[in-house]
């Protein structure tokens, strides 16, 4: 006889269970239960990250809204500033300048003040340390010397060879210079020495005031009416 399969089921006529079919049973339902679980957690996870990426995001977004708004206040602020800075440099500068020629004009007027450079008076010629004027009139000899004395000079006295050389050059007519033979013994000039290694060239004895004429020195009266030499220091 051929067994009846049905009969060797898991569940008879009588409600029997099968141990192996409810083991499958319960391994089914918990094989889907489980991952029904995991589906769960997948899903809430990927919430999760779904929620991170965003909040990522818009962080990002905000920081770098904030970003170009701090360099846009910044950038206004400095062209609000800019002309306030310029105008402050600027000042600066005119105060500065102010100041360089204030100092200039003080460092100038010192050395103006302070100068020592002596100079003639206008008119007048500049030979070594002394200071030479060549009148146009014409006077006797102490006439001559009183204009001189006048003007805080005195006739012209000789020192040496080089400025007897200096005048030879330049007088093509007698000038009077302050040499006298007042008592008719020895020549002497206005600053008291007295005449020495030179020749005073005269026709009378009555010739007592000296002149220079052509690069020598000639006796004449004191009373002639001719030009005449001044001289001074430099000052």
């Amino acid at each position: 006889m051929i067994p009846n399969c049905w009969e060797e089921s898991s569940i008879d006529l009588q409600g029997n269970s099968d141990p192996d079919l409810d083991f499958a049973v319960n391994w089914t339902s918990k094989f889907q239960e489980k991952q029904s679980k995991k589906k769960q957690h997948l899903e809430a996870c990927d919430g999760n990250i779904k929620e991170h990426i965003y909040l990522n995001v818009k962080h990002s977004a905000s920081s770098k809204k904030l970003m170009i708004r701090q360099r846009t206040e910044k950038k206004n602020i400095t062209n609000k500033d800019s002309p306030v800075s310029c105008t402050t440099c600027w000042s600066i500068a005119v105060i500065l300048g102010i100041l360089f020629l204030a100092l200039l004009g003080t460092t100038v007027g010192f050395i103006i003040k302070g100068c020592a450079c002596p100079r003639c008076p206008e008119q007048w010629m500049a030979y070594r340390e002394s200071c030479y004027s060549f009148s146009k009139e014409k006077k006797d000899w102490n006439s001559s010397r009183e204009s001189c004395r006048a003007q805080g000079a005195r006739l012209l006295v000789i020192s040496d060879t080089s400025e007897m050389d200096f005048f030879q050059t330049m007088q093509t007519e007698l000038y009077w210079i302050g040499l006298k033979n007042s008592t008719g013994g020895d020549w002497a000039w206005e600053d008291g020495s007295k005449l020495s290694g030179k020749k005073v060239l005269s026709n009378s004895p009555v010739q007592k005031c000296a002149g220079l004429l052509k690069g020598a020195i000639r006796a004449s009266s004191c009373e002639i009416l001719a030009p005449w030499v001044c001289e001074k220091s430099l000052q």
